[in-house]
């Protein structure tokens, strides 16, 4: 199974509780990963919060460090990728293809040319909020949420000349407007499940998902139970309601997996990623078609990213 997940804490909580990418009792580990024919991952600095301006940078600054150490031990397992090119050379040595992504633009220290010194150090996809209020724009919990700030509609328009992905998971929906209005580009949605199969702030309405999908965008399923029916375990049957919901909108080339491991609990029946499989079959086993399945799990985040990273 080839597999192409746009969200993942892992690298926050192995930083935060010193442990290893190779081998770990997280949801998703590099030896957890090894079955997989084909990987691409996407690596997110999570923003707690609390953290702005200077702290929320040397926040950023350790996670990327570690990183860096991480790459130079296992070098043999994972790379990090900033351009297609090192995608596929990646791919083609058997390596995961580590792209690098920040949860919550924060990192950038409440500065525009914040987000240029993010992309050189190889974050290629950015959240413009996490739950609460950043410079740039509010989260879904801040109550009587605005849009995008001045900087926010700045910052997306830095974003998209640098060649940053912009990632609306987690913003609150006048935010969501607003960026829709500003951006010229396609932007993402890395792990947000659909309103209409259960109402909840971090889900999208039909409409957002129709905006995203007009754009050429993504929408990664996430799997966190809470979002995906309110209760502390959801079932496989629960998980492709959302996707069938998705794909009655015209999602064919838009839905892709955003698992959230390690940022959030995962349903009981895929306690980590080397349970995905128990996905992809249930899929084949609701009759999707194994071309289409294949699109989901790694074909339309591999064609968008694949033009994205330049």
């Amino acid at each position: 199974m080839k597999l192409f997940d746009l969200h993942c804490d892992t690298l926050y909580e192995c930083e935060k509780q010193g442990k290893d990418l190779l081998e770990n009792d997280l949801q998703l580990s590099l030896n957890k990963g090894g079955e997989l024919e084909c990987w691409r991952q996407f690596l997110a600095v999570w923003m707690p919060d609390e953290l702005r301006g200077r702290a929320a940078v040397e926040h950023f600054r350790r996670c990327r460090t570690y990183l860096d150490e991480q790459l130079a031990k296992h070098a043999d397992k994972i790379a990090l990728c900033r351009t297609a090119k090192d995608v596929y050379e990646a791919e083609k040595q058997g390596k995961c293809a580590a792209i690098l992504s920040v949860e919550g633009s924060a990192a950038a220290g409440g500065r525009v040319d914040g987000i240029d010194a993010l992309y050189k150090t190889g974050v290629r996809m950015m959240t413009l909020t996490w739950n609460g209020k950043t410079e740039f724009a509010d989260g879904v919990q801040v109550p009587y949420a605005g849009g995008l700030t001045a900087l926010g509609r700045r910052a997306v328009r830095r974003c998209e000349s640098l060649g940053m992905v912009v990632d609306v998971s987690h913003i609150a929906e006048h935010g969501f407007w607003d960026v829709e209005e500003v951006s010229h580009k396609p932007y993402v949605a890395s792990h947000s499940n659909s309103k209409a199969v259960f109402d909840h702030p971090r889900n999208l309405t039909d409409r957002q998902f129709l905006a995203i999908a007009g754009r050429g965008g993504l929408v990664g399923i996430n799997l966190y139970p809470l979002f995906l029916n309110g209760e502390k375990d959801a079932s496989l049957d629960i998980i492709v309601r959302h996707i069938d919901h998705f794909l009655s909108l015209g999602g064919e080339e838009v839905v892709c997996i955003g698992t959230d491991f390690d940022g959030a609990e995962t349903p009981s029946c895929l306690k980590d990623i080397s349970a995905l499989p128990r996905l992809y079959e249930r899929l084949l086993f609701h009759r999707y078609p194994e071309t289409l399945v294949n699109r989901i799990f790694y074909q339309n985040a591999a064609h968008f990213f694949d033009r994205a990273l330049t």
